[in-house]
């Protein structure tokens, strides 16, 4: 039983994500059950769409066995771009989404060129961008906010299509795209390939490099797209947008199911580690507990799902161990009576020449 629930949950680890927050909706429920209604539901995905398409681009990026720190400040960046041309006279909507997209796919692309060319290790790399680019942001505005967004490009949160508001629609397209685009396609298979084992992949033909590339510019295009959702919902832009996004959005993905050691989870999975916290923090929000204690729950939730994914892979490992122990032992008993049938029963005789009557 306990290696078939440790199978499971390494082959669906997003199932174990499903149940937890089923546990915990019904447990906030049963503290007050006005927590179950659907306009709570509606609630935590309209609010948790940014942390929901910022931790589904940074999934590729982990998948690749990377890391990427600087999507926090990505975000602000090309919100704090895209915002400044909004006050514009006669802003143009294409140039608005090119200027904002477009810096959220350059900056993911420096961060690609140095990791994947420049032999740059993606931690450091992605560091130093979080910073440089919360410093160019800081520079370009002076320390000041955006807080004139057109009330026409705020109404584009505030309106519903078939029900629900239109961030929600363009994280659950943004999903099934990226579902699409890592089961359906090579080169979202390429980078399941480059995570499990790069040396390998690259043997196999596979252009390890431009993976890691592309990885990298999904996560600072899907930067780019939050960047969009953010300046519609929030109406304004402080200068400190974005400042420990990448913390919830790591830890979203690896809660996920999305293994900080490359090659496996499921874009659904990281979608549901997203919702999941999200869910934390409309509940703390709900009973009024101070919202410090996001980061709090985001980080122990973190150590919490590294420990326990360690702890599976040495249980398997022993396993696996186990298995090849007791095949040799089988074989080396096969040479010893070759006469005598190759099953595990007979070897559980005294003496496997004797007939019973």
């Amino acid at each position: 039983m306990k290696k078939t629930l440790i199978n499971l949950i390494q082959k669906k680890p997003e199932l174990l994500t499903i149940t937890i927050i089923i546990s915990y909706f019904c447990g906030m429920g049963i503290i007050n059950p006005a927590f179950l209604a659907v306009d709570t539901l509606m609630r935590i995905l309209f609010n948790g769409t940014i942390l929901l398409i910022v931790t589904m681009g940074i999934a590729g990026v982990l998948i690749t066995r990377n890391i990427d720190a600087s999507v926090g400040s990505l975000l602000g960046l090309a919100a704090t771009f895209g915002g400044t041309y909004l006050l514009t006279p006669n802003p143009s909507v294409g140039t608005f989404l090119i200027i904002t997209l477009g810096t959220g796919l350059l900056g993911g692309l420096f961060n690609g060129i140095g990791v994947a060319y420049g032999g740059v290790p993606s931690i450091i790399m992605t560091l130093g961008t979080m910073a440089m680019f919360r410093g160019i942001l800081t520079l370009y505005t002076g320390g000041s906010w955006i807080d004139t967004v057109p009330e026409w490009y705020l109404n584009f949160s505030r309106t519903k299509t078939l029900g629900l508001y239109h961030p929600i629609w363009v994280s659950l397209l943004s999903l099934i795209l990226l579902w699409l685009f890592y089961t359906k396609f090579r080169w979202g298979r390429y980078l399941y390939a480059t995570g499990s084992n790069e040396e390998g992949a690259r043997l196999q033909g596979v252009p390890v490099k431009l993976v890691i590339l592309s990885a990298f510019a999904l996560s600072g295009l899907f930067s780019g797209v939050g960047a969009l959702i953010f300046i519609s919902q929030i109406g304004t832009i402080p200068t400190q947008v974005g400042i420990g996004l990448e913390i919830q959005a790591i830890a979203a993905a690896v809660i996920g199911g999305i293994s900080l050691m490359g090659g496996s989870g499921h874009i659904q999975g990281a979608a549901l580690g997203a919702l999941l916290l999200e869910t934390i923090k409309y509940s703390l929000v709900y009973f009024k507990v101070p919202g410090y204690w996001n980061n709090v729950i985001s980080g122990f939730l973190l150590l919490l799902i590294v420990v326990m994914t360690s702890r599976i892979q040495i249980l398997l490992a022993k396993e696996k161990e186990r298995q090849k122990e007791e095949a040799i032992d089988l074989e080396a008993h096969s040479w010893s009576y070759p006469n005598v049938p190759f099953t595990k029963e007979v070897f559980n005789l005294k003496n496997p020449h004797r007939k019973e009557s």
